[in-house]
């Protein structure tokens, strides 16, 4: 992720159809009506630059419908893309672009020749649709600006104060409230998805007092969806439920921690006397939070793949005198599984259990 956790240790989806909180799919919205956009160009040209390239360019621009204005670099100029609004209906977009000596269009991110013109009109057209941040697909942290970002990321930080264990999605979500500001709505390949694999599907694990925003992956992951923030023309940001199959790059269980393992969750190393003889691995972690308190969330899509079920494998542990910590890496090394020490939206540790074959999360 691009942005961190902010303040603590921390494709255009299809057209929505349900929302969280309808009891049956309802049509679901976009964001209200975009601004009108006007999109100007002003060509910069440098050193070396055709003055025949630059009246090349204006024909260009003409084409385009955009207005072309052709000047001299200044002292402050820089090549860029950048939004004004003027009013509440319309939006100014600049290009400021730099003429080479090649007669090249160049800027940050992409340069244009002007033999490319489908493509440049390509990009103009997105520039209409959505502004200077042009269209989030493809762009990292979902085409989001660090405000957001920000703004979803508080969104999702609250504890979980309901019960999931055993639990069927649809209860789970009827009882979470999100912000008006980024409601969750299911896609049409969700509902179908749903549609395909039951939705009395009940989730496998409590979830109660970790953040929304992770516990909804997990809740989520174990139906085969994923959720990801959604930014629309108008700049309204809402959280789309995806089909896994169609869409990856969905909102993590967890984030990547800034502080060392034991300055994160200082009481999974504290030294305390483990015994058990027998124990179901899944017993053996729940044993884990009742004396830790951090919470053990489990991979259970990527365990299964791999033929692995925890409620299925008895574990010894001899009396030792050691840490939790250990002793998961212990048990679980023998079941074939790993963990790795998270944190969620709110700052908080958790346990992460997974595969052996799971990469590890990066910042």
């Amino acid at each position: 992720m691009k942005f961190p956790p902010g303040g603590k240790q921390n494709s255009r989806g299809t057209e929505a159809t349900r929302e969280v909180g309808a009891s049956r799919p309802e049509s679901g919205q976009k964001g209200s009506k975009p601004p009108t956009t006007i999109v100007t160009l002003d060509l910069i040209t440098a050193p070396g630059a055709s003055s025949l390239k630059a009246a090349e360019w204006a024909k260009i621009a003409e084409k385009l419908n955009i207005s072309c204005t052709i000047r001299r670099p200044g002292v402050e100029d820089e090549a860029g893309v950048v939004e004004k609004t003027l009013g509440n209906t319309v939006r100014q977009v600049r290009i400021t672009g730099k003429l080479n000596s090649r007669g090249e269009l160049v800027l940050p991110d992409r340069v244009f020749t002007a033999g490319e013109g489908k493509k440049l009109a390509e990009w103009i057209d997105e520039l209409r649709a959505y502004g200077a941040l042009g269209s989030p697909d493809g762009q990292k942290v979902w085409g989001l600006t660090q405000k957001q970002f920000g703004s979803v990321f508080e969104s999702l930080a609250a504890p979980l104060a309901i019960e999931t264990l055993d639990v069927e999605l649809d209860e789970i979500l009827e009882q979470l409230t999100f912000s008006p500001q980024h409601p969750l709505k299911f896609t049409a390949s969700a509902i179908a998805r749903l549609g395909k694999s039951g939705r009395s599907s009940r989730c496998s694990q409590s979830l109660r007092g970790v953040a929304v925003g992770t516990a909804l992956a997990v809740v989520l992951a174990e139906q085969g969806l994923g959720m990801r923030p959604r930014r629309h023309p108008d700049g309204s940001v809402d959280l789309a439920v995806h089909d896994l199959t169609e869409v990856k790059d969905v909102w993590p269980v967890g984030w990547v921690r800034s502080r060392s393992p034991a300055e994160t969750a200082p009481t999974l190393f504290d030294f305390k006397e483990i015994h058990f003889d027998g124990l179901e691995l899944d017993a053996a972690l729940g044993s884990a939070v009742e004396v830790t308190r951090v919470p053990v969330l489990i991979d259970r899509v990527g365990l299964l793949a791999k033929d692995i079920d925890l409620s299925a494998i008895p574990v010894d542990f001899p009396l030792k005198r050691t840490t939790w910590a250990q002793a998961h890496e212990r048990i679980l090394g023998k079941a074939g599984c790993k963990y790795e020490l998270l944190i969620d939206e709110a700052g908080k540790p958790f346990v992460w259990v997974t595969t052996m074959q799971t990469p590890v999360r990066k910042s």
